[in-house]
């Protein structure tokens, strides 16, 4: 098998899948946390079906996905509020009329 190839087993089956290396790590973690969820799903729930608790699992994801995405564009707008705010004052304080002293010479005179 290639080194960007990996093999894992998820719910009973052995998928085959392409990864690059630096990202294996992960991708098992995360089907190890998706095998987890589902397995709570089950145990909370009682349904039994797979797919019905794979259905459940993918649009609770897509919801915290969702939220923080959301997250994520209102922390955006925040940043950019005081970049722009830095931005003015920065103009502001280059437009006055107050001259610059070199350091190191201001008891030179």
């Amino acid at each position: 098998m290639s080194k960007n190839n990996i093999e894992l087993s998820l719910f009973g089956q052995v998928l085959r899948l392409y990864c690059p290396v630096e990202q294996q790590d992960f991708l098992l973690a995360s089907a190890k946390r998706l095998e987890e969820r589902v397995a709570t799903l089950k145990e909370q729930s009682g349904i039994i079906q797979l797919e019905k608790v794979l259905s459940i699992v993918a649009l609770n994801l897509n919801y915290e996905l969702e939220q923080e995405q959301r997250k994520n564009v209102e922390n955006k707008n925040v940043l950019m509020a005081c970049v722009q705010q830095l931005d003015s004052s920065l103009a502001k304080f280059q437009s006055t009329d107050a001259q610059a002293v070199p350091i190191g010479q201001e008891n030179n005179e």
